[in-house]
């Protein structure tokens, strides 16, 4: 009861924490502008709410989705969410997309987690909580500095494209762990995930082919567990000694998410055979096999390399001590025998999810995909640490390799429980604790995009934010004005590191500048020149 009690606390605080530092990234999107896509890609749905007022932009956004499907991409749901910008119901309205975003990614990293940990794999539900508010802060906070923060969570058409969608998906994926667990199926359940399974399917190809390796996976388990199941006593006896049939038959409640993981699956193909993708198809950058071991060594890369900030070091050794602690739980329901196996499903899929990109242009280097890379990648990387936490507590067993004369005086388990479980279990939090602090403390002053609540806070308090978008209404009130046919504007003279994604330029024949033309009903627009 004392341990839960301080467990509890520190949930509560944890969570506090990241309601504070999330706060300045909430107001920070009041400052927001749209630009580039939001014009191009939300036109035509702004002519039907300005003609015919939201139902029909609804509408007109959902016949733009296929439009799409068939004249330019096939991610038939992300370009319908894509084109109903919240800039198309009037410009101001636009930090809705931030805030939209970051709460289905709030939404459904905490479902995931509290259905993987909590009703799936038996974890107390107060120490779920700190590992997910840990986790929460580590994907958000310490997103790489620069166009990740800017496109994954401000510039509305590639966050809503890319961190939405992963959030949607988390949140599939903890419905289907829900529904494996459930002893009776609910009607309505099976309907309403096979929905959300086909519109995943229409999601950005990183994050519906990575969800469509898990539904490959589960209806494998589905096959596996019912060809064992409908099989006599004695060859079940003898399929058991195969590994394969042990592992589905673990998982075997996932057979009820057969019919969801089909429609993913269909969304998925739809999606991937578009007529519109052919445009793109035609001029791949590299051939498959090239673009998967490119993807194999950038994801090594990263997670060996890029992401290991000392702020994200810190975070993943302070998550230790609570993942440790959790398999002490999983254990009695699960074992810890496949920690190769498991590691390289996790590597694989991260690599995985930036194939596509690397496919179609040879590169990840666009925020938005760093971004979702970074955040899938972390979750996975935090999964197999915590795996081997579990596989090093109780198939390793260090405490056996311990002098015998230690042993002699103390048993196995209470050493285990001392250097993970007991005092210095909260020794080790403290201490972590109190170094992410000091470090923080001391290196937020020199460098203020070091997270990125206080990257916020910089823009906000230097003034950028705020003249960023007295600039922009400047324009557009130019831009409303049916007066003016050519407009001519200055560039801002201020970019906000978080919010500013690109302007239009020079050339008036630039695609960004014949966009806002379009949008506004103007013969050009243009940047002066100095």
């Amino acid at each position: 009861m004392k341990r839960n009690i301080k467990l509890k606390a520190l949930r509560i605080t944890l969570f506090l924490v990241n309601v504070i530092v999330v706060l300045p990234i909430l107001i920070l999107a009041f400052y927001n502008v749209p630009s580039a896509d939001d014009f191009s890609m939300a036109y035509e749905v702004h002519e039907s709410y300005v003609s015919g007022g939201f139902f029909s932009a609804i509408i007109k956004a959902i016949y733009m989705g296929i439009w799409y499907y068939f004249n330019w991409t096939g991610v038939y749901f992300s370009n319908t969410l894509t084109a109903l910008a919240p800039s198309v119901f009037g410009e101001h309205f636009y930090f809705i997309g931030t805030w939209v975003v970051l709460f289905m990614f709030a939404l459904g990293l905490w479902y995931f987690f509290k259905q993987l940990l909590c009703e799936t794999l038996r974890v107390e539900k107060h120490l779920a909580g700190c590992i997910t508010n840990i986790m929460f802060f580590l994907l958000v906070q310490c997103m790489p500095v620069g166009a990740s923060r800017v496109e994954g969570f401000f510039w509305y058409s590639g966050a809503i494209n890319y961190l939405f969608m992963f959030g949607f998906a988390l949140l599939w994926l903890g419905m289907i762990l829900h529904l494996a667990s459930l002893e009776s199926v609910k009607g309505y359940l099976v309907p309403i995930l096979s929905v959300m399974g086909f519109l995943l399917g229409g999601a950005n190809y990183m994050t519906s082919l990575s969800l469509a390796i898990i539904s490959v996976c589960i209806l494998i388990i589905s096959i596996i567990a019912s060809v064992s199941g409908k099989a006599p006593l004695e060859k079940q006896i003898e399929l058991r000694k195969h590994e394969i049939f042990k592992i589905a038959e673990r998982f075997d409640g996932l057979k009820r998410a057969y019919i969801p993981a089909i429609c993913m699956l269909v969304g998925f193909v739809l999606s991937a055979i578009a007529p519109g993708n052919k445009v793109r198809s035609d001029s791949a950058a590299f051939n498959p096999i090239k673009a998967i071991l490119m993807a194999v060594y950038y994801t090594m890369d990263a997670m060996l390399g890029k992401w290991l900030t000392w702020p994200t070091i810190i975070l993943l050794v302070f998550l230790i001590p609570f993942l440790w602690k959790a398999t002490g739980r999983i254990k009695r329901f699960y074992g810890f025998e496949h920690p190769a196996l498991f590691t390289a499903f996790c590597f694989l899929l991260s690599a995985a999810s930036i194939t596509p990109p690397i496919y179609a242009t040879g590169s990840i280097e666009a925020g938005r995909i760093q971004a979702l890379f970074y955040m899938q990648g972390m979750i996975l990387l935090s999964l197999i640490i915590g795996y081997m936490c579990g596989w090093i507590r109780y198939v390793i067993k260090p405490a056996k390799l311990i002098d015998g004369d230690v042993l002699a005086k103390r048993k196995p388990k209470d050493l285990l429980e001392d250097a993970y479980l007991g005092q210095h279990a909260t020794r080790v939090v403290f201490a972590v604790s109190a170094a992410f602090i000091a470090g923080s403390l001391l290196a937020v002053k020199p460098e203020p995009d070091l997270y990125t609540g206080t990257a916020a806070l910089e823009d906000i308090f230097s003034g950028d934010a705020y003249c960023y978008m007295k600039e922009f209404d400047e324009r557009l009130k130019v831009l409303r004005d049916d007066n003016v046919k050519e407009a001519e504007f200055g560039a801002f003279s201020v970019h906000p590191q978080l919010l500013f994604f690109s302007d239009i330029t020079k050339d008036e024949g630039d695609w960004l500048n014949k966009a806002m033309a379009e949008y506004y009903h103007k013969d050009k627009v243009v940047l002066q020149n100095d």
